[in-house]
């Protein structure tokens, strides 16, 4: 879980019987702050989950992990939700080509496109969104294009990437209808694995 932030899936776990660990992943202070919120509310963190300090733009996330006993010849799924636009750009890509080093591993990563991408009726509204988080102290810093952002993916070594725009999470997830109309740009919900299909 990487900006693990609040979540609580590493306490909730339902797949530690098999032997599944999480990995959690944040700036280590927010990461501090949440154990001692955990601590002041009685929560002991089951065995299975890790708390791994990491400050994205300044440390090496293979090496922390690493020295939490993360093994980077086993399957992994890696869940980057919420924070990829308030990063630099090389320190994305840099994530993701360590990911994409893993024999075994996929990632699911949200992104939002760049303001010249979508259609002028929709373009303040995403302007006027960017500068309400600009000044809240969350400036987006990086903005993907997905027109090439595949072929970058692909690259890097992943072989199966599945990215969904408005429309088709709008299809999938809320039961929009297949013959709706194309909503244009907007955020994307992305996943990459280093192995094929099945």
């Amino acid at each position: 879980m990487l900006g693990a932030g609040l979540d609580t899936f590493g306490l909730r776990n339902p797949y530690r019987s098999i032997g599944l660990r999480v990995f959690e992943v944040d700036h280590p202070a927010t990461q501090a702050w949440k154990q001692e919120r955990l601590a002041a509310s009685g929560i002991t963190p089951p065995a299975e989950l890790a708390f791994v300090p990491v400050d994205f733009e300044r440390n090496d996330l293979a090496g922390q992990l690493a020295a939490k006993s993360f093994r980077k010849d086993d399957p992994a799924l890696y869940v980057w939700l919420g924070v990829v636009p308030y990063l630099e750009r090389q320190t994305v890509f840099s994530l993701l080509r360590s990911v994409a080093a893993s024999a075994e591993a996929g990632i699911v990563f949200d992104y939002s496109e760049p303001p010249e991408n979508y259609a002028p009726e929709r373009r303040e509204r995403a302007v006027t969104m960017a500068a309400r988080v600009a000044a809240a102290g969350e400036p987006w810093i990086t903005l993907l294009d997905p027109a090439g952002l595949a072929g970058e993916l692909t690259a890097m070594g992943f072989r199966h990437i599945e990215d969904l725009g408005p429309s088709a999470m709008a299809r999938r997830y809320f039961g929009a209808p297949a013959n709706a109309p194309d909503s244009g740009a907007g955020p994307h919900i992305l996943f990459a694995s280093t192995k094929a299909r099945a």
